[in-house]
């Protein structure tokens, strides 16, 4: 049996699913649905979003998630050579929101909202703790509710590990994708006093400067430009999120000596353009890991959920508003192949 196929027979997927494939295909294939346990309820999803960092890693012949090609050792923490830990066909997906259709947990209803991280399925199931945390805030739509499971709480986590040193000073975002326009948005909301936001597509910076961030475009020299601009000791903070590493390096050229640069991209393959004797070397820059899966010792999983739901319902963030792709579920393999079009779509959005 299939890691899918297992999926389905414990009720996390059903109905209508996408599925990466071996060789770069991905396809929309209808599982059958189990029936629903006790204390547990039964979700339709409306919306499911692509992780385009992740799940494009995943596709094709040269995919370079590392999943594929070694096992990982959860007790170890490290990579090792042996069966690798993922194999195809690959059901993906952590940001998703529908509506409950069948309940068997008092405090959740039938017709209720709720939010989460399940795969791009038609049909899941949630635990009774799970639906009655992840219950959807009225003022909040749906779209919003895509991104309060994982994708807010990333960009949280990667704040978090700024330590405060950016609160009444300039940061700076590389990547103005989804995680670093959510990134921007947070530390302006925890206190940076601006958010210069780096890309090289011009759409991109445009959607930035809607949002109240400072864009720069990649062709500048960014680091001399703001070291010019605001001295050399000005910035403490900066965010890499495209996973490239040469904005990696980028980033510690543009902090302060002993500044932070706080790495949240998915780093792939070699690093030949992160010069490690350069500004890191002189500047005793630190690099730090703020990937979701390294989550902030102050935090846990649902204190990172809950300060982003808060956030949100402030409106200190923007989430379901930021320019999405819509494609029908069933059309999923054209959603991802619009994520090779970076300047004219920023994210796909499955509907259902």
């Amino acid at each position: 049996m299939s890691e899918a196929d297992e999926l389905a027979a414990r009720g996390e997927i059903g109905g209508r699913t996408v599925r990466i494939l071996k060789g770069g295909k991905v396809d929309c294939y209808e599982y059958p649905v189990a029936p629903l346990g006790d204390d547990a309820v039964r979700v339709v999803t409306v919306r499911s979003a692509v992780s385009t960092g992740t799940e494009l890693t995943y596709i094709g012949p040269r995919a370079t998630n590392p999943y594929l090609r070694r096992h990982w050792d959860p007790e170890l923490r490290i990579f090792i050579e042996g069966a690798p830990s993922v194999s195809y066909p690959i059901v993906f997906g952590y940001r998703a929101a529908g509506v409950v259709i069948e309940s068997r947990v008092t405090a959740v209803p039938v017709g209720a909202r709720v939010f989460g991280k399940w795969r791009h399925t038609e049909f899941t199931t949630l635990s009774a703790a799970d639906a009655r945390a992840q219950r959807l805030p009225d003022e909040l739509s749906l779209d919003d509710g895509v991104d309060l499971a994982q994708m807010l709480p990333i960009a949280v986590n990667a704040v978090a590990f700024a330590e405060e040193r950016h609160a009444g000073s300039a940061v700076v975002v590389f990547g103005c994708g989804p995680i670093g326009l959510l990134v921007g948005q947070v530390a302006r909301a925890t206190g940076a006093s601006a958010v210069y936001a780096v890309d090289r597509l011009e759409p991109r910076l445009d959607i930035a400067r809607w949002l109240g961030l400072e864009p720069l475009a990649v062709d500048d020299d960014v680091a001399a430009t703001l070291k010019r601009r605001h001295g050399a000791d000005a910035i403490a903070v900066a965010f890499e999120c495209t996973g490239n590493a040469a904005a990696l390096h980028q980033a510690c050229r543009v902090v302060r000596r002993r500044g932070t640069v706080v790495a949240v991209g998915f780093y792939q393959g070699g690093a030949t353009d992160l010069r490690l004797g350069e500004e890191f070397h002189h500047n005793g820059v630190e690099i730090r890991s703020g990937q979701i899966g390294n989550v902030h010792p102050r935090f846990d999983a649902a204190a990172l959920r809950a300060r982003g739901v808060e956030l949100a319902r402030a409106r200190q963030v923007i989430l379901g508003g930021l320019p999405r792709l819509e494609v029908p579920v069933e059309r999923a393999a054209e959603g991802f192949a619009a994520l090779h079009r970076p300047a004219e779509v920023l994210q796909v959005v499955f509907a259902y």
